[in-house]
């Protein structure tokens, strides 16, 4: 699946791929380009086979959601516009 489908907050998806494959970091983005289009919280829901999974979405998100808060506009966009894991 092309990351650009899976990020668009307008397209529901299921991510399926092996260890290693960036799924976590394409949920965690796509989590908060929902956020940024104004979808509640609450009304989010990402499921993992694993608890460590979960907590390894968790820890990003806030570490990307920090990064966001602390950062100026211009950087903030930097972040946002990165298309490829790390």
């Amino acid at each position: 699946m092309d990351n650009h489908i899976a990020l668009n907050p307008q397209n529901s998806v299921v991510v399926e791929a092996c260890a290693g494959s960036g799924k976590t970091w394409l949920l965690v983005s796509r989590i908060v380009r929902l956020l940024l289009d104004g979808v509640k919280p609450g009304e989010i829901l990402a499921i993992t086979f694993t608890r460590k999974a979960a907590q390894e979405m968790q820890a990003r998100l806030h570490e990307w959601l920090h990064l966001l808060a602390v950062q100026d506009d211009d950087d903030g966009k930097k972040i946002l516009a990165r298309t490829r894991p790390r």
